[in-house]
């Protein structure tokens, strides 16, 4: 074999196992941020959070913070969303927390959390009325919303428990 050929098999086998490894690292990276991160978009014409059409969530973090926003796992709240649907949610009440739905708002301890309004009650074949009532929060409860009446959170199917809540998330963009 001729000096050039042999120069040339070399080359392609150098470029071979470069692109090789280049992909391999790829592969790499996407395990590990698919492993650590979810991303979120918010497809809905009336968006839960305005403003925010995309969130990143931490899956290493799940430091529960009043007000912050977080990914959380649906569960039992079938027919509107499967089981595992993954949802983008303001966490507003704990343990402990006294939570009022009425006519007038959602308040968590006495504060008003969220405006007036149940227009999914009707999705769900039940009167608005259905939906009011006081609680406190017990052991394993926390109480998640959306900022606008039309968001399908708490103040309609109750708390969620602490497995439930997957990742603080970080609006972007």
């Amino acid at each position: 074999m001729n000096r050039v050929v042999a120069t040339f098999i070399g080359s392609r086998k150098r470029i071979l196992i470069q692109m090789v490894l280049l992909a391999a690292i790829g592969i790499s990276a996407m395990e590990w941020f698919k492993a650590n991160y979810v991303l979120g978009i918010d497809e809905q014409i009336v968006k839960c959070i305005p403003g925010v059409d995309y969130v990143i969530g931490d899956l290493n973090d799940r430091e529960l913070v009043r007000g912050g926003v977080f990914i959380v796992e649906s569960k039992g709240i079938e027919p509107l969303f499967d089981d595992g649907t993954l949802l983008v949610k303001f966490l507003m009440g704990f343990p402990g927390d006294t939570v009022k739905v009425s006519d007038d708002g959602v308040f968590v301890n006495g504060n008003k959390v969220a405006v007036a309004g149940l227009p999914n009650a009707e999705k769900l074949g039940r009167e608005p009325k259905d939906f009011h009532g006081e609680k406190v929060l017990g052991d394993d409860e926390f109480w998640i919303l959306g900022t606008t009446p039309e968001s399908f959170d708490s103040r309609y199917w109750g708390s969620v428990g602490y497995e439930q809540i997957k990742a603080r998330a970080y609006p972007f963009l």
